[in-house]
């Protein structure tokens, strides 16, 4: 059974059983209602009668002896002073055709019958007995209680209500094939949109991630069709960044492996013979090699939990200070001064070996990309929970249009100039999957030195 059926059955079975027990209570409550109508109006019609018996009343022998204790009496009087519609005279009531002598009851004031026929049924309408008719605050003297007749008893009452009972059946069959109706368009407005999200699904399947579905709905539906669209344009991008990684990766991997192959064949052919400034080319392009490995790895791994799994409390000063007398050595020799401007201590909860890889990859990069003689200040400073890292270095600085993107695998302002100098791309990525692993977060902009100045930022730790 397809969906479309499933949707139609529900809501055209849902409406037949509301349609069906509506129509089923309005024919109980037309019969019952009916059969009130008609008490109503028979009952207005003992006017007389009831004057008559308030003024047969004898207050010194209550209850209408005479009545209560003879029947015949009690018929006599009955006849003697009701006259039935169109002004009959008692004669022409000694027939009886509405059986009063079968419905009519004579009450006291407490309810318990007197005269006339027991109350057979639940249906009846009643009328107090007083002095003048008007019972105003005093007690009524009884009540004349009138039951009601079977419907089969009256011929122009039932036709009357077969034909109402055919109108409901007419009506409700109407309501049963507009509800079947609306049931089929519902059905199929809901099912319209889901056949074009499993055709957009397939073609995600397929690995086309250029699907498109026309967003023009506003509810629920719409939202899931706005979600899918979002979820292929993020396929897209996936797919597009998937390939340029590999094709990045592969360049990068290849530069290093051409000089080592292009060694060890000179060194097989007897063009070079491995002398210590041969070797340590090789060494150079296998120490590449296994920074880009480590770094792709880095990168791959960032998004687990266990990337950053030995989060303990650390002096962020102490880790900047080790990384500085680290990267001093290499700094002099290029030619670059090195500026610190730390705090007393600050404490914060990281992994110490990932924050210090990003103390240093930020350090080689200022030392990379900063002409001599040149200059890179290291601040670190607190401020609203926050740990506040900064390194600038003076020129040159990479245009603005640039900034960005620097975060991007394999990005390089100047791609050649970057390989020349043994950067591989990776690494201000890593710095950020690291920071963001660590719930910080990394920017750049442009350094008020002239250069490049990046800021990160980590939550901050009471001591």
């Amino acid at each position: 059974m397809s969906l479309t059926t499933k949707i139609f059955l529900a809501i055209a079975v849902t409406a037949a059983l509301v349609i069906g027990t509506m129509s089923l209570l309005v024919a109980l409550s037309m019969r019952d209602g009916f059969s009130q109508y008609l008490l109503r109006g028979e009952l207005a019609r003992f006017d007389r009668l009831v004057d008559e018996l308030a003024l047969a009343f004898d207050p010194g022998r209550p209850g209408w002896p005479d009545l209560a204790h003879d029947p015949r009496a009690w018929h006599e009087f009955v006849r003697s002073h009701f006259s039935p519609a169109g002004g009959a005279g008692p004669r022409e009531a000694a027939g009886d055709p509405l059986l009063i002598n079968d419905r009519l009851v004579l009450l006291d004031p407490s309810g318990a019958p007197l005269a006339g026929a027991p109350p057979r049924t639940e249906r009846y309408e009643q009328r107090p007995i007083c002095f003048d008719g008007d019972c105003g605050t005093e007690r009524p003297l009884g009540y004349l209680r009138l039951n009601a007749a079977s419907l089969s008893d009256s011929a122009s009452d039932a036709f009357f209500l077969r034909g109402q009972y055919a109108s409901l059946a007419f009506s409700a069959l109407v309501a049963l094939l507009i509800s079947g109706a609306a049931a089929f368009v519902i059905a199929r407005q809901v099912l319209l949109p889901i056949k074009r999200l499993e055709a957009g699904a397939k073609s995600l399947a397929s690995g086309d991630y250029s699907e498109r579905i026309d967003l023009d709905r506003s509810d629920e539906l719409g939202d899931l069709i706005g979600h899918f669209n979002t979820l292929a344009e993020t396929l897209a991008r996936t797919s597009q960044a998937e390939r340029e990684w590999i094709s990045n990766t592969t360049h990068e991997l290849q530069t290093p492996l051409s000089v080592l192959r292009a060694q060890i064949e000179a060194l097989q052919d007897g063009v070079r013979r491995a002398d210590p400034e041969t070797l340590a080319e090789m060494h150079a392009a296998q120490m590449r090699l296994s920074r880009l490995v480590q770094d792709l790895k880095i990168l791959t791994y960032a998004r687990e939990a266990e990337f950053v799994a030995d989060l303990t409390r650390h002096d962020l000063v102490q880790i900047a200070a080790e990384a500085v007398e680290v990267a001093r050595p290499a700094l002099r020799g290029a030619g670059i001064d090195i500026v610190c401007a730390f705090p007393d201590g600050l404490g914060v909860s990281c992994d110490r070996l990932r924050i210090a890889q990003v103390f240093d990859n930020l350090l080689q990069n200022a030392a990379r990309y900063t002409d001599a003689p040149g200059t890179v200040r290291l601040t670190i400073r607190r401020g609203d929970g926050l740990a506040q890292v900064s390194i600038d270095d003076t020129a040159p600085a990479p245009p603005d249009d640039v900034l960005p993107r620097l975060f991007e695998r394999f990005f390089r302002a100047e791609g050649s100039r970057s390989r020349a100098l043994g950067g591989s791309g990776l690494g201000l990525s890593v710095s950020k999957a690291i920071i963001e692993a660590h719930a910080g977060s990394i920017a750049a902009a442009a350094s008020d030195l002239g250069g490049l100045n990046v800021t990160f930022t980590l939550p901050e730790t009471q001591s």
